[in-house]
């Protein structure tokens, strides 16, 4: 386990330590807090479908009495005591009826009494619980414990309705069902429905989770219920349809409709009491919550000793001397930070120690000429400045008689191109010179310029000119001056000569540009066979110029091996491979380019060119997989902006160096693999969802899904709606 008598580490230790054990907790928490949310719910839903179900029995257990009441109904209308009492009401009569009617009600706990009575007489009227009379069409009932308290009672509009009508007497309290009767009959008979037998009804189904139920009209009267002071509040709130409707985060209403006369049932939901029963279940989890806390404490503990150790240990490998002063990972970063600048600081050097071998060999090749016409080195960096845009023309001029005025034609040079470094003398003899020009600025044809500046000195000073093609590397500068020479051979027929107008001679030397440029697209397309066949084609040049007796052989030699030096050595900082895997071969290499005789070690700077080669080939090989590129790309090219350079970024290479390392692993370029990826998963989120168009192609990564849908086509023939028709009919 961890060391904690070594207080210098303890900060790195408790991030480490922290950060583990809050994920964890999270994690712990967030999952109890979602299982307890989705219970929650999931058990509402079911308590809601729950008192649904037993509103709609209630509902079906009342409609189905009232819809019994219709069989007595027609049970009492073939009653022969009761047809007797419709045509003959004495005394005795009315003592039969009222004991027929009195069975009924005894037999059927829901009628609390029946009313029957004779329309043309308003005399005959029975009735075995209340006091009623019959007056003008109108029923009055009295109550039978205060004569002056009555309420009337109008039959008429339910007279002749297809069904049988529950009625509310508000004012009363009375709760009558009026059976299907056509208007026509010389009688009428109604029942009064005791409302105790409903009320208990209603208490069977009273819970905790239900804690009110009642019995409403169309008119939202409370008729019956148990605490139906609970639900009065509410009763304005809702529409009257059957279904569930919240009132706040505590409360419910569950209504049913459907009952004859526009009567419903409503109950009372009471998610608190859920809550607080859920909460009691919840309490008895609490300990198994905190047995899973202190198995996280020791799978934490478990990844410090995975992760952290492993880390301390290698901060001390790396860091031999470390203060404790930093945390581990401040000190890794420094380190890490040191190598990154150290390696682009190299490459920086490299390529200003290559300008610098360049220009002091050029220096050296200009030199003898200089001291003996001015004393004075002119400046050559102009010749090497890449920020102005020039060209580089060598000019051999000669006088027919007398000796040239060589310094005269160098100011008239410098004086006509605006610098006084863009002439350089490199030869002179008694009659002739060899000019270098560095022809520097915008002009489109500079050429033009230096022909018709040629013919001027022509007519004034009788200077025979012959001028070399142009070029804009100084390294070009012997096969320029090959060209100028040549063309001079045509004087004195053709006193101001173009080296283009003579067919093409083949120089001695020219410096191997094309080559050279051609190993730097095989190193990064990883295409090391090529590269080393390119390497051979160089060599040969060197040679060739060598056996040939090149009049500056040295220089461009050195400077060859230079540059392809550096190439190789640049694709290997490019590529992060460690400098200890070749730091003291390339600077072997570097030494004996730059010091010895290449004729000399020509063998040995080949040998280690292509064992810098080998570790490029090697490292290369394993320092990038396919596998990690195509992890690399199927995490991300669902993101809009995601592209090679995004890409090159995850793998800390040069984007030139991503693109060609993607096309040969890949066997297909960073584009045209993005484009299958997203293609492939355009066409499962069409087959499989019902996202629309625009989502989808929002989905693999198109913002303007017009580009989209035009790819898509392009690529499938069919537009994706089509797709989607054809794939899922």
């Amino acid at each position: 386990m961890i060391n904690f008598k070594k207080q210098k580490s303890i900060p790195t230790y408790l991030k480490y330590f922290m950060s583990y054990f809050i994920i964890f907790s999270v994690l712990i928490l967030g999952f109890f807090f979602i299982i307890r949310y989705n219970l929650s719910r999931r058990y509402l839903n079911q308590l809601s479908e729950q008192s649904m179900s037993q509103l709609e029995n209630l509902t079906v257990e009342l409609t189905d009495d009232l819809i019994f009441l219709e069989h007595i109904n027609s049970s009492l209308q073939s009653n022969v005591k009761l047809i007797r009492y419709r045509y003959n009401a004495s005394g005795w009569q009315t003592y039969e009826t009222h004991q027929e009617l009195q069975k009924y009600i005894s037999a059927n706990k829901m009628i609390s009494d029946i009313c029957f009575t004779v329309k043309n007489n308003t005399e005959t009227i029975c009735s075995t619980k209340n006091i009623i009379s019959y007056r003008d069409n109108i029923f009055r009932i009295t109550n039978a414990g205060n004569y002056q308290d009555f309420l009337d009672f109008d039959p008429q509009p339910y007279l002749g309705m297809s069904s049988g009508q529950l009625i509310f007497l508000s004012n009363e309290n009375y709760l009558i069902y009026f059976p299907a009767q056509s208007s026509t009959l010389d009688y009428m008979i109604f029942f009064f429905i005791d409302k105790n037998e409903i009320m208990r009804s209603l208490k069977k189904n009273i819970s905790d989770i239900n804690p009110a139920m009642v019995l409403i009209d169309s008119n939202r009267q409370i008729v019956t219920g148990v605490n139906a002071e609970q639900l009065a509040p509410y009763l304005e709130s809702f529409s009257l349809e059957t279904g569930i409707f919240n009132i706040d985060s505590d409360s419910s209403i569950c209504i049913n409709t459907g009952i004859p006369g526009g009567f419903s049932v409503v109950s009372l939901i009471s998610n608190a009491s859920l809550k607080r029963q859920l909460d009691y279940a919840y309490a008895s989890s609490y300990l198994l919550l905190i047995l899973l806390s202190c198995a996280g404490f020791l799978l934490v503990l478990l990844a410090m000793k995975i992760t952290y150790l492993p880390l301390r240990r290698l901060t001390k490998k790396i860091i031999h001397n470390s203060t404790y002063r930093q945390e581990y990972l401040e000190q890794l970063n420094d380190v890490f930070t040191n190598v990154v600048e150290q390696n682009h600081l190299l490459e920086k050097k490299l390529k200003k120690y290559q300008l610098f071998v360049k220009k002091s060999l050029l220096d050296s090749a200009i030199e003898p000429n200089y001291f003996d016409i001015q004393g004075a080195l002119p400046n050559i960096d102009r010749l090497f400045d890449l920020e102005f845009p020039k060209e580089i023309f060598a000019i051999q001029m000669k006088t027919p008689q007398g000796e040239i005025p060589y310094l005269l034609l160098q100011s008239a040079f410098q004086e006509a191109l605006s610098d006084k470094d863009s002439c350089i003398i490199l030869k002179r003899n008694a009659d002739s010179a060899l000019f270098l020009i560095n022809f520097i600025g915008s002009e489109p044809n500079k050429k033009k310029v230096l022909w018709e500046l040629l013919h001027d000195f022509y007519r004034k000073q009788g200077c025979f000119s012959a001028m070399s093609d142009g070029s804009k590397s100084p390294l070009d500068i012997p096969a320029l001056c090959e060209r100028a020479i040549h063309a001079s051979s045509l004087w004195p027929e053709i006193p101001v000569v173009d080296y283009l107008d003579l067919p093409p001679a083949k120089t001695s030397f020219t410096y191997p540009h094309e080559q050279l440029e051609q190993l730097n697209k095989m190193l990064q397309s990883m295409n090391f066979d090529e590269t080393k066949n390119v390497l051979k084609e160089i060599r040969y040049i060197i040679d060739d110029a060598v056996q040939k007796e090149n009049p500056l052989p040295d220089f461009y030699v050195r400077s060859i091996l230079v540059d392809l030096t550096t190439s190789i050595i640049g694709y290997m900082i490019q590529t992060k491979i460690a400098p200890e895997a070749y730091e003291d071969l390339y600077h072997e290499t570097l030494f004996f380019c730059r010091s010895c005789s290449y004729t000399e070690k020509a063998e040995a700077i080949e040998s280690n060119i292509y064992r810098l080669l080998d570790i490029c080939q090697q490292k290369a090989n394993v320092h990038i997989t396919s596998a990690r590129i195509r992890q690399l790309i199927e995490e991300s090219y669902c993101q809009p902006n995601f592209s090679i350079y995004e890409l090159a970024e995850k793998l800390h290479i040069s984007f030139t160096y991503a693109s060609n390392l993607v096309k040969k692993k890949l066997n297909q370029n960073f584009a045209d693999y993005v484009w299958t990826l997203r293609l492939e998963k355009a066409k499962e989120l069409l087959k499989q969802t019902d996202l629309s168009i625009d989502e989808i192609g929002a989905a693999v990564g198109y913002i303007n899904t017009s580009s989209f849908r035009r790819k898509f086509k392009q690529e499938t023939g069919l537009t994706p709606s089509e797709f989607r028709q054809r794939e899922c009919g």
